[in-house]
């Protein structure tokens, strides 16, 4: 047997293998089953052309007929195939589509033309079919070029550039085996060996849904050539000494390919480190560190110490130059920074800035890369295509595009917990425009569901933590109630028993001074004790708008006459789950301290309800949230001090306890809830007070519902509050039934 007759075999060989593997990958799109069918056509056109050499004309005319002629018909098969395949890989317009269809049914016309006719006996016949089918093959590489002279992302020209020359040069070397073989001249046949190549770059560019790099591509060529040396090995030691024995040889090769199945893997990613570890220096470093990284943070716990630990391990590699985490944020919707290695990137971005990556990640994304929102955006404006599908695609590619730009991510991975978005590892190289490798990027997502675990798990770690630690206040907290109270009732019942009037001078004052004194240590101790002990919560289904009005209606008389302080309630929020008795006391606290934030002076005081966009994950079953909004006047609050108010006994008052908000804080997390703060020296304070909504019932007809509420800018005096959107009322004299205020809601 020849050298081209074993190419031939060779050819046809892989590519029933390629194409069968890529026919048994579940979840196949519509480009690997067309791949699929170029490979099986390509193979086939190779298996006849054996077929057709092996067997002698004179001995089996038929056979030798069939093959001709299978040989023949499969070859004029080949360019629809291929470019079929292609034009589905590159996403060409449906014009293109339709003159490829045009272009394969005049190819097989031609091919079965000739293969079931005399002609497929004539030499001329056979070479002019062949030379038609190379020409149309050329047209599909026409297509790859114009791919690459119209794409503007560098990295993708360079890997469409190999894929373009790839398969001009199997064109090329398939028309020297032709003429070689037509003519009798002496050329090595290298066509069926580079075309098979060409169809293992294929296969791997599907199966990692990414065209790889020239490098990788080398790599991924370099550890299967060795592997299959290895292996050939193995199966030459164990069948080589048969000789006669059919038996023997028989028994012999199932052993040799049990064996070859054991080692296949292990000894095939043994392979592949050590081509890495000589080829790709940089890479290997990565891997490694990735590798080590991922077992090191099994043993971590803490969140600062595991964000530190992966930062620093990716960093130092120097595989990258930005790498930062985001977590989801408590106090407001988006994710917070947490921290970062290189240039930092924005410290905050919020759901709308979110939302496009969101919505990748529910499509089923496991990362995110730059490069690939690029080269997706290019082709639909490629496509001249309109309608409001294709605009949403557009803003949705746009959206995301703007999101990785902000966390400066070449490629970002989701943090999931609790199915749910918690939190993004974002990995940048500015000094080099291509994406990471497959395997890199595997290992990426291994590290990153490494990391989100170790983020659930520390969350837990602090509640408990934070249990404990409330448990060891209770029990201090009674201590002191008990030690210091009794003195103190002590104290102030021996001072309130002298006369002041008979005390000279000042000595009657110091008695007043005692007593007031004694009073507000005495409130301190019953705030501390609030804060300890553990909450005895009522929960059930809570109308916070009438918890709003009950609590206004309360504390109205309390406030001074000359602030204004108004309600603006949506009718359509839904209910929550919880304690009414303390959702009314965080709305008083909230009201008491704003109050004392603008003083003397005039001033307005809000109080909103109202319900919010979703935000923050993924899921289509989410519960919608309710919000609470206090707004005051006052002279702000710095931002330095903004980190630190919900902390307990953090006060910035003369005579402040400093527990009030970090109550407040603790009833609304034992709500499910978050409260945050938007203010800015001196344009007034927003609280904002979030709790998880309740299954919404059927609303009725006639409400319609509120319009959406931003509030952030933050208005600059009473007169700029949004009112226009809202329901606003100055707090009623007398109570009003529910029924009242819906009848007020439908007339608005």
């Amino acid at each position: 047997m020849d050298i081209p007759t074993q190419n031939a075999l060779f050819a046809s060989l892989v590519g029933l293998a390629l194409g069968l593997a890529m026919l048994l990958r579940s979840g196949r799109s519509r480009a690997m089953t067309l791949y699929s069918l170029f490979a099986f056509t390509v193979a086939g056109y190779y298996l006849a052309s054996f077929v057709y050499t092996v067997v002698s004309p004179t001995e089996s005319p038929w056979v030798s007929r069939i093959a001709v002629g299978a040989s023949l018909l499969l070859l004029s098969m080949v360019p629809g195939s291929a470019v079929g395949f292609f034009l589905e890989f590159l996403s060409v317009g449906k014009s293109t589509h339709l003159a490829g269809r045009r272009l394969s049914l005049l190819s097989a016309v031609l091919g079965l033309a000739v293969a079931v006719t005399p002609l497929a006996e004539r030499s001329w016949a056979r070479l002019t079919l062949s030379v038609w089918v190379l020409g149309a093959l050329l047209i599909s590489v026409s297509l790859l070029f114009l791919r690459v002279r119209n794409q503007q992302s560098r990295i993708e020209r360079l890997r469409l550039t190999y894929l373009a020359i790839g398969a001009g040069v199997s064109i090329l070397l398939s028309l020297l085996d032709l003429v070689s073989g037509h003519y009798d001249i002496p050329l090595p046949s290298l066509g069926a060996v580079f075309t098979t190549l060409y169809l293992v770059f294929l296969y791997q560019t599907l199966r990692r849904l990414r065209l790889m790099d020239l490098n990788e591509l080398l790599g991924k060529l370099a550890s299967q050539a060795v592997l299959a040396v290895l292996l050939a090995a193995v199966f030459t030691v164990l069948t080589s000494w048969v000789k006669e024995n059919i038996l023997q040889l028989l028994f012999n090769t199932v052993v040799a390919t049990f064996v070859i199945i054991i080692l296949l893997e292990p000894l095939g990613a043994k392979v592949d480190t050590q081509m890495v570890r000589i080829l790709f220096r940089e890479r290997f470093e990565l891997l490694e560190a990735l590798g080590a990284l991922q077992a090191r943070m099994a043993t971590v716990i803490d969140i600062g110490e595991v964000t530190r630990m992966a930062l620093d391990a990716i960093h130092e590699t120097g595989r990258v130059t930005h790498v930062s985490i985001y977590l989801m944020a408590e106090d407001r919707p988006g994710y917070r920074l947490l921290d970062s290695r290189g240039p930092p990137p924005e410290g905050f971005l919020d759901t709308a800035a979110a939302r496009g990556l969101l919505l990748m990640v529910a499509s089923g994304q496991k990362a995110v890369l730059l490069e690939n929102l690029d080269s997706r955006m290019k082709t639909l404006r490629a496509q001249l295509t309109e309608g409001k599908r294709f605009r949403d695609e557009v803003k949705r590619l746009g959206d995301t595009r703007s999101a990785l730009v902000k966390m400066q991510a070449g490629i970002t991975v989701p943090l999931l917990g609790n199915d749910r978005v918690i939190g993004f590892l974002n990995l940048w190289d500015e000094r080099v425009p291509e994406a990471y490798a497959s395997d890199e990027i595997a290992l990426i997502l291994k590290v990153a569901e490494r990391l989100a675990t170790v983020l659930e798990n520390s969350k837990l770690y602090e509640k408990i933590r934070e249990r404990d630690r409330l448990a060891a206040l209770g029990e201090m907290a009674a201590g002191l109630a008990h030690e210091i109270r009794n003195p103190l009732g002590a104290i102030k019942g021996a001072a309130q028993c002298l006369d002041p009037r008979r005390l000279p001078g000042e000595d009657g004052e110091f008695l007043g001074v005692i007593v007031e004194e004694v009073n507000r240590l005495n409130g301190v101790v019953t705030a501390f004790l609030d804060y300890a002990r553990p909450l005895k919560q009522n929960f059930g289904p809570t109308d916070l708008n009438e918890v709003v009005t009950r609590t206004m209606r309360l504390i109205q008389n309390d406030v001074p006459k000359e602030m204004n302080l108004a309600v603006e309630l949506d009718l359509t929020v839904p209910k929550v789950d919880g304690d009414a008795e303390q959702l009314k006391q965080v709305l008083i606290n909230l009201v008491q301290n704003a109050v004392q934030a603008i003083g003397p002076s005039a001033g307005r005081i809000t109080v909103r309800t109202l319900k919010p966009d979703r935000f923050g994950d993924f899921r289509s079953n989410v519960a919608e949230s309710v919000e609470v909004h206090v707004f005051d006047t006052g002279p702000g609050i710095p931002a330095e001090q903004q980190q630190h108010i919900f902390v307990p006994f953090f006060t910035t008052k003369e005579k402040g306890t400093g527990l009030g908000l970090a109550i407040c804080q603790r009833i609304v997390k034992n709500h499910g809830g978050s409260i945050s703060v938007q203010s800015k020296p001196g344009e007034g304070c927003i609280f904002i007070v979030r709790f998880p909504a309740l299954p919404s019932e059927q609303p009725p007809a006639e409400v319609v519902p509120a319009p959406e509420w931003t509030p952030m800018p933050l208005p600059r005096s009473a007169k700029d509050v949004p009112r226009e959107t809202l329901r606003e009322s100055p707090l009623p004299q007398a109570p009003e039934s529910r029924s009242k205020r819906e009848k007020k809601s439908k007339s608005l």
